[in-house]
């Protein structure tokens, strides 16, 4: 029966007497000679004629490691050159040859000698020829056996007509043969020893180039004793230019440091000197160390210790906390949609104004008995609340740790918004000045509208118009692609409470803390406020001021205003006709 066979370049393994059997001491001899030219032969690497079979181990290097048949005993790590068993070691001893005395086209020897046909086709079946068979074997015990196993695997090219499953089949049968050879630990330093090998062609190929340079023998033992190292190439003119740049980048920055030291000095020494100048320009009457006042009586003293414009650096722990709170890390502005921006804020803006709106409808004020002081006034009890949570908000922006939950929750940044600082960016005030400011001008407008709509109505007002300024001053910002600025204080939500409060008695005269001002009417005050807001937007374009927001806070209240004047009126109307009803009812 015919059958398609790898084409393998074979060696006898005949069980049949052999013609060359000793029948005498000269034939003897003759036999043993020429057996060992045949192992000489087989040792050899000899490129075979093309018209041979050619076989090829793959020398190149590959990333594939597709035969994983068993899992293999733990690896141990070697180091570069050393062996990677101990059987390895052993035959080194002895003097024996290893797999690198082997061609591995031709492959190693089983330890067993050839096989027979009978064993072949047990292994292999019936269609494996005893020439071929053998040939596999030695080849994959040459791969076992150097390791290139696990990089080759079991791939033969398709010339050679070696199949996958001949190839793993040969590799059982191997295994059978020495079950405690470490596969993972020949295949580390076959790794290693390719590594090496495409280490020196690198070196090499820079050698060519010029890039490195081979020093002599003296040179490489004085540079080896002095740096400790073994390298045969001393520094490359790489490795020299990269010093010499940092080197001047060094130069540089140290000069760098030595100017702005300068500089601080100077500007240090002119501030002492003019300070020095004031102080001599002062004349003094009885005390050297008083100035006076016009006022005789009256002495104001000399500080004793002066401080200057000196730079203060940091501590470490705050510059941590600073860094944490940075939300935006390489002051790039990152790429957001207007949509992105905007539709998170506006869905709070909602929820904010549905809530107002329940507060205004379902609030009953508690009575006397049930109030935490019953003897302070509702008003100053609700704007003095208002202000506490204003004044706790100024003193956690003086916490570092709070720095990063503060910037999230009580600003708004138009670069990357957080939708929760529309509502608590009205509460937020980072100067004194500034909150000082806002609380003056909430306590009078704020005490006439609690007063005439209740506690209820005052507080919906208060947050719509807050949030809807503080959205207002967002979009601005966003659309007008100003991403830099930031927004926060509660005069979005002030400036609405005072268009709201002037606009509840429009046509009575203003109280401010129980004075009436004659003559001037809730409109008058609203006409004020407006146009000086809208002339301020105007001409003060470069100022820090919020202007959208305070016209956005200014439009709200007006609005709510006027939702209150309607509610108001639409209540006494509906109490006239329930009045006149039951009058006639009672006639």
């Amino acid at each position: 029966m015919n059958h398609a066979r790898p084409v393998v370049m074979r060696v006898s393994c005949s069980t049949a007497s052999s013609p060359f059997a000793p029948t005498s001491l000269a034939s003897f001899l003759a036999h043993l000679e020429a057996r060992n030219n045949l192992q000489s032969l087989l040792r050899s690497r000899i490129n075979l004629a093309s018209g041979l079979r050619n076989f090829s181990a793959c020398a190149t290097l590959s990333a594939r490691n597709r035969f994983v048949p068993r899992s293999p005993p733990a690896v141990q790590k070697t180091g570069r050159g050393s062996t990677q068993d101990g059987h390895g070691l052993a035959r080194k001893r002895r003097g024996l040859p290893t797999w690198r005395d082997y061609d591995p086209e031709i492959g190693i020897p089983l330890p067993s000698g050839e096989l027979d046909q009978t064993t072949i086709n047990e292994i292999f079946g019936p269609d494996m020829h005893c020439d071929d068979g053998n040939h596999i074997l030695r080849l994959m015990h040459y791969r076992r056996l150097s390791g290139s196993l696990i990089d080759i695997g079991v791939d033969f090219p398709r010339e050679s007509g070696i199949s996958p499953e001949m190839a793993t089949k040969a590799l059982e049968y191997i295994r059978t043969l020495d079950p405690a050879f470490d596969e993972n630990e020949a295949g580390a330093a076959w790794a290693e020893s390719e590594i090496m090998k495409v280490e020196q062609q690198y070196m090499a190929r820079a050698e060519r180039l010029g890039i490195y340079k081979r020093t002599d023998d003296n040179q490489t033992d004085e540079t080896q004793s002095s740096a400790g190292t073994s390298d045969i190439y001393g520094e490359s003119a790489l490795d020299k230019l990269r010093k010499a740049n940092k080197a001047r980048w060094m130069e540089e920055d140290r000069k760098k440091e030595e100017a702005k030291k300068q500089q601080e000095a100077q500007e240090v020494a002119a501030l002492k000197a003019e300070a020095k100048n004031n102080d001599s320009g002062v004349e003094s009457k009885e005390e050297p160390g008083k100035i006076f006042s016009p006022f005789d009586e009256i002495a104001l003293a000399q500080p004793t210790q002066k401080a200057w414009l000196e730079p203060v650096e940091r501590k470490p722990w705050v510059k941590y906390y600073e860094e944490q709170a940075t939300i935006i890390k390489d002051n790039k502005i990152p790429n957001l949609s207007t949509l992105r921006r905007l539709g998170p804020s506006a869905l709070v803006l909602l929820a904010v104004l549905a809530g107002c709106w329940m507060l205004d409808e379902t609030y009953n004020p508690p009575p006397r008995s049930a109030r935490m002081f019953p003897d302070v006034p509702p008003a100053v009890a609700t704007l003095g609340a208002i202000t506490a949570i204003n004044l706790a908000v100024f003193v956690a922006w003086r916490i570092p740790p709070l720095w990063r939950t503060m910037n999230k929750t009580f600003q708004v940044t138009a670069a990357y918004p957080f939708a929760i600082g529309i509502l608590g960016a009205q509460f937020s005030h980072q100067s004194f000045r500034h909150l000082f400011v806002n609380m003056a001008m909430l306590w009078p407008f704020g005490w006439i509208l609690h007063d005439d709509v209740g506690r209820g109505t005052f507080l919906a007002v208060y947050l719509a118009c807050g949030t809807v300024g503080t959205y207002g001053s967002l979009a601005f910002n966003v659309l007008a692609k100003r991403w830099m600025n930031y927004s926060f204080g509660s005069s979005t939500a002030v400036i609405g409470t005072m268009a709201a409060a002037c606009l509840v008695r429009a046509n009575n005269n203003v109280t401010v803390l129980g004075y009436e001002i004659p003559d001037i009417t809730g409109l008058t005050v609203l006409g004020m406020i407006a146009g000086f807001e809208i002339l301020r937007a105007w001409r003060g374009k470069k100022t820090n001021i919020d202007y959208p927001g305070h016209l956005s806070g200014l439009a709200t209240g007006v609005l709510a205003g006027l939702y209150v004047r309607y509610k108001t009126a639409a209540a006494l109307m509906t109490r006239k006709e329930f009045t006149s009803v039951q009058s006639e009812k009672s006639t």
